[in-house]
Order: C-alpha cells, then sequence, then structure tokens
C-alpha cells in the first residue's frame, strides 16, 4: 500500500512597484511543514541589486514568514503529539 504524506506550503513573493508602473519580483520566500510538524524554509533572491536597496524590507519579510511557518508548524507538532 502506498503512503500519502502530508505537507503544508507557503510561498511569498517580495516585489516593488517599477518606475514604469509593473511589479519586479526580488525575492521569493518558501516554506513547508511535513505531516510530523518539522518546518523547512528557504529563499530565493531574483534581482540582487533590488534587494540590495531593499535590504531591511527583505529581513523585516523574512523574519514574519519564519514567524508564520514555525507558528504553524507548532501547531502541527502538537496534534501530533497528541
Amino acid at each position: 500500500m502506498a503512503q500519502i504524506d502530508k505537507t503544508t506550503q507557503f510561498d511569498q513573493r517580495l516585489s516593488i512597484t517599477a518606475e514604469d508602473g509593473g511589479t519586479v519580483n526580488y525575492a521569493t520566500l518558501s516554506g513547508s511543514i511535513d505531516q510530523y510538524g518539522v518546518p523547512s524554509m528557504s529563499y530565493y533572491i531574483n534581482d540582487g541589486v533590488i534587494y540590495r536597496e531593499h535590504l531591511s524590507d527583505f529581513r523585516t519579510a523574512w523574519s514574519a514568514f519564519q514567524d508564520t511557518v514555525f507558528a504553524e508548524a507548532d501547531k502541527v507538532a502538537n496534534n501530533v503529539a497528541e
């Protein structure tokens, strides 16, 4: 019998509004939580120049993203332990 594993996925794109009015994504944040509540997170910098220009915003968003994933991971882990 094949086992089906449940995971929870999180994705966030950080962007700016360009001078022409378009949107430019400069970073992608990704996270997942496995069925046991174990989190995994990473980020990819799409545009290094924009990233450096918005480093403070990136760090704030990355911290908030991690807090969100860890909070959900805690919920899942607590449900597994019960």
